[in-house]
């Protein structure tokens, strides 16, 4: 079988073949195309030419003996064949340069004149890219051909205009209208170059036409040299390709055996590198193994020594659970009445929480259910000037700090059934009230918060829980409710610090069973119309009551209510509704609030333990200040806000009026302020009023309708308040 296979290629004829035996797996590659060098190009159109001039000579030939034979003169057949040899190298060179220009006489549309006469070449000639042409001959005709560099030179640029840019849009009449100009103005420049080249070439031809009549004795022995060199070469050529071609056939026979050999060493190269790194792998493997043996030689004989001591300490082990099995047993009873105990306790704890609570109302109960305390701004700024800070119009004489004086130089006219004049008649005039608590110019936020904590703590437990600041313009009740920022420790309002409590209070309640929901809201009421402070769409609001059986609550449709879990949550909610708050200048303060302010939390708490329920509501209030329209100055949209102010302030001060003297009607829809706080007014709630005075002398007769006006609310009982379940 061996024997029956026979090389393809040898190398020198000898020696055994390289390229694949019949039988092999590997495949030759595929034939492909070989592609023509720019040399073999060349070639080609060399071998084109060289006919092309073959044929021009024949004719030339043929041109000759007929001119023999009809007896033409030497002179007639030397100019012809001048004429020939010229126009052959003419036409030859301009179809040469025709080839790499694109033949301007096609690129400028130039057509020859009617007295030029062109011979046309023959059929196989025109096939070849680069064969030369007859030339043209006539009685006095010339060759009218443009040269290889005027046609370069004249090709249209790309561009609106040219054949290789962009075309124009149909409706853009003016920009085809001036690329047709400006095409005709290139065609008029291209005509005149090629009638200047034309000229030359005349005078060329005459000047060869001299020249070829001197030369016209030695053309017949070029021909036959010529001729006799053209058969040679083309033997030559003829014998050169059959010698590429075989060149090329052997070449390619071995690069397909440098290829399948090329592939059969990188096959076999692979598999060496894949053999390899098994190797390497199995070897680690091994010494891997031979480790691991050792170690668990040496290990079994540990582990041997290590089962001994097992066993003695299990035995120990074993004595030993049953001394503690008897511990854990008495241990076991011991916890079993411990938490009898602590449950004992919890219970316990429960029930004192629920008399905590029993016992709290009743203390604030016998507070009162509606309490005033008063405070006193400090001077700020420029009201220190002159007096080192100190107020000499107000005393605070008893310690326990329920009393407030005011003394008044030339006014001992005022008569007050609830103030007590001293100093007979003396020019200066002493006013005293008492009130459940009075705090000085000196007392802090903390101090203040300290005595209504436990009104908090009523909210807590289920009450309804009201406190309101009243008080002129400037006199420190914004500052009393809110404070200056709740990021501010030690300058925080009642409402951040009453938040504060709250949520520290039923985080204390959770370890027995308290679970509580929160729900705020805040608004205002500007102008008796009610703006919802943490709304962001502007709604009608209005005051209706919950309708539910056995029930006064009131609500105020399309507010916004906020559930709150944390205090910040609180603290964002109050930044916005201050931004939100309507505020203005008068002549008595230049940041006045000009609106009356209600912050409500409810507090929903569920006992998981005892069952116990309860619904309380903490409102927080701050109002708008009260001061004389002489004084402020009001006028405009200010007096407006002014007239309605002090309209809101008479009603609120009319319905504690009722409620003290018992009255069958109140009136509390007089003014949406007291329609809206008529459950803490009206004895099922659990009401503290601060009255804040200025601390400015030239105020002293604002101060001192003020405490009138508390001490009247002071004066008035409105009834015990129910928890709510």
């Amino acid at each position: 079988m061996e024997d029956q296979r026979k090389p393809l290629a040898t190398k020198n004829g000898e020696g055994n073949s390289r390229l694949p035996m019949f039988g092999s797996k590997l495949r030759p590659p595929s034939t492909v195309k070989r592609p023509r060098s720019p040399e073999e190009k060349q070639d080609n159109k060399r071998r084109c030419l060289d006919y092309s001039e073959r044929t021009v000579e024949t004719r030339a030939r043929k041109s000759s003996e007929t001119s023999k034979v009809s007896g033409k003169t030497g002179s007639s057949l030397t100019r012809q064949r001048s004429e020939t040899s010229l126009n052959r190298s003419t036409v030859s060179n301009t179809s040469l340069r025709s080839t790499n220009s694109g033949s301007s006489l096609r690129a400028n549309n130039v057509r020859p004149k009617a007295n030029t006469a062109v011979v046309k070449p023959t059929a196989k000639a025109a096939s070849c890219t680069n064969t030369r042409p007859p030339p043209a001959r006539g009685a006095q005709g010339t060759v009218r051909l443009a040269t290889s560099k005027t046609s370069s030179s004249n090709k249209p640029p790309a561009g609106n205009g040219g054949g290789g840019g962009k075309k124009r849009p149909a409706w853009d009449l003016k920009g085809r209208l001036e690329d047709m100009e400006a095409k005709l103005e290139k065609q008029t420049n291209n005509r005149e170059g090629l009638v200047n080249q034309m000229e030359t070439q005349n005078q060329r031809i005459i000047s060869l036409e001299s020249m070829n009549q001197q030369l016209s004795g030695t053309v017949s022995i070029k021909e036959n040299i010529v001729s006799q060199a053209s058969e040679e070469i083309t033997d030559l050529k003829r014998k050169l390709r059959q010698e590429e071609d075989k060149h090329d056939e052997v070449q390619r026979g071995l690069q397909r055996e440098i290829s399948d050999m090329t592939f059969l060493k990188e096959t076999l190269s692979r598999q060496n590198d894949s053999l390899q790194s098994d190797l390497n792998a199995r070897r680690v493997e091994v010494d891997g193994l031979k480790a691991s043996v050792a170690q668990l030689t040496s290990a079994q004989a540990g582990m041997g020594a290590e089962l001994e001591n097992t066993k003695l300490r299990l035995e120990q082990a074993v004595t030993s659970n049953k001394t503690k099995d008897t511990e854990i047993e008495r241990l076991r009873n011991l916890l079993e009445n411990r938490d009898r105990e602590i449950e004992e306790q919890n219970c316990q704890i429960r029930s004192h929480e629920t008399e905590r609570r029993k016992l709290h109302n009743q203390i604030q109960e016998l507070k009162g259910n509606i309490r005033v305390f008063c405070r006193v701004r400090p001077l700020l700024g420029d009201e220190t000037l002159g007096n080192d800070g100190m107020i000499s119009h107000m005393n605070f004489p008893d310690q326990e700090q329920r009393i407030i004086e005011l003394d008044k130089t030339g006014d001992a006219t005022l008569n007050e059934s609830c103030l007590t004049k001293k100093g007979g008649n003396n020019a200066q005039s002493k006013y005293e009230f008492g009130f459940d608590k009075v705090f000085s110019d000196h007392t802090s936020q903390q101090q203040v918060f300290e005595e209504i904590s436990q009104l908090v703590q009523s909210a807590l437990d289920g009450y309804n829980v009201c406190i309101f600041a009243y008080g002129q313009t400037g006199s420190g009740k914004t500052y009393t409710m809110e404070g200056t920022s709740v990021n501010d420790v030690d300058n925080r309002g009642m409402i951040p610090r009453a938040v504060l409590q709250i949520f520290d209070s039923t985080r204390e309640l959770e370890s027995k069973g308290w679970k509580y929901a929160l729900d705020a809201s805040f608004l205002e009421i500007y102008n008796e119309t009610i703006h919802d402070l943490l709304g962001d769409e502007d709604l009608k609001h209005d005051i209706k009551m919950s309708g539910q059986k056995n029930s006064n609550e009131v609500f105020v449709t399309n507010l916004t209510i906020v559930p709150v879990t944390k205090e910040e949550m609180v603290y964002q909610l109050l930044q916005k509704a201050s931004k939100n708050r309507s505020v203005g200048e008068t002549k008595c303060n230049e940041r006045s609030s000009r609106s009356h302010s209600v912050f409500t939390l409810k507090l929903t708490g569920e006992n998981s333990i005892t069952g116990e329920t309860s619904q309380g509501t903490l409102n927080l209030v701050d109002l708008a200040g009260s001061e004389r329209l002489k004084e402020s100055g009001s006028e405009g949209q200010r007096m407006k806000e002014t007239l309605a102010i002090n309209k809101s302030l008479s009603n609120l001060g009319n319905v504690i009026m009722a409620i003290g003297n018992k009255d069958n009607h109140i009136p509390y829809r007089n003014s949406k302020l007291t329609y809206l706080l008529q459950n803490s007014l009206g004895g099922n709630s659990k009401t503290l009023m601060f009255v804040n005075v200025s601390p400015k002398e030239e105020c002293f007769q604002e101060t001192l309708n003020s405490l009138r006006f508390a001490t009247k609310v002071n004066q008035c009982n409105i009834g015990t308040a129910q928890q709510k379940r």
